[in-house]
């Protein structure tokens, strides 16, 4: 076992508290002490994501201009907004359009409210109880919830490392929703774990070694911990929720894909069926 499926293991086996509190103390010495860019949380606030936050952010933003067509004047939700990562960026580019985004992390959602709502009237973000053992111990089961917004109200959807963190029924909810928000040609561009439908876990490195049939756990115990799909299973899902695949990306966790401009995770472009 290598010493970074070590430490996920450590990390799973803490409580959804723990996991934020420990990251909030491992980093304290550099928030007490270290400077950071405006718009840049504190790193022991960030709970998702890796790599440089600005650095991050831009790079995903040029992915959603150049493959989604993401426009200025676009209407954009943000699915799992986590604490602004997607959103920072955005806010010099959306300009007569406007942002919405929903969390199940209020620490998230109280900072984005604080620094990026307050100086951007057009953005706005909202806190949901949703339930994820990863982050939370209990909430509203994301299965069963409505998207608090309105029929066919955005050009534009994005769920970066969200749906890698929810079971099948959770994902089948989450596409359903954002097909109803969307606008008919509108685009839902996300992250997946997607594996071969004959898929055999490898015996070291990023692994999804529990088979749930449709899909496959990193952790047994923490099912949100990561979550894999099977490629068949998951295209018919979208397109049995009203979706269009337009583009598929393999991620360079795939230990036979070549790191280039392409994320650590599966990219999907979904475009909504008109």
């Amino acid at each position: 076992m290598t010493l970074s499926s070590l430490l996920r293991r450590f990390y799973y086996f803490l409580s959804p508290d723990l996991r934020l509190l420990v990251r909030k103390i491992y980093y304290l010495p550099a928030d007490l002490f270290g400077g950071r860019e405006k718009l840049v949380p504190p790193a022991g606030l960030i709970y998702t994501g890796r790599g440089d936050f600005l650095k991050v952010g831009r790079y995903w933003l040029s992915r959603f201009i150049k493959d989604g067509g993401l426009q200025p004047d676009h209407h954009i939700l943000d699915i799992g907004c986590g604490i602004g990562r997607m959103a920072v960026p955005l806010t010099s580019y959306i300009q007569n359009g406007k942002y919405e985004g929903f969390d199940a992390v209020k620490q998230g959602i109280d900072w984005c409210q604080k620094n990026i709502q307050s100086k951007f009237p057009h953005f706005n973000f909202t806190y949901v109880d949703l339930n994820n053992d990863l982050y939370k111990s209990k909430g509203i089961d994301a299965a069963g919830y409505r998207f608090a917004y309105d029929d066919n109200s955005f050009d534009f959807a994005i769920s970066i490392s969200v749906f890698t963190h929810m079971v099948e029924a959770e994902v089948a909810n989450y596409l359903k929703e954002s097909d109803r928000v969307l606008k008919p040609g509108g685009i839902l561009f996300a992250t997946f774990f997607i594996v071969p439908d004959q898929y055999t876990p490898e015996d070291k490195g990023f692994s999804f070694p529990y088979d749930c049939g449709n899909y496959l756990l990193m952790d047994k115990e923490v099912r949100s911990a990561n979550v894999a799909y099977r490629q068949s299973f998951l295209l018919d899902l979208c397109r049995k929720n009203g979706f269009s695949v337009r583009m598929q990306e393999s991620g360079y966790w795939h230990q036979n894909a070549e790191q280039r401009d392409n994320d650590f995770q599966d990219i999907l472009i979904l475009s909504k069926d008109q």
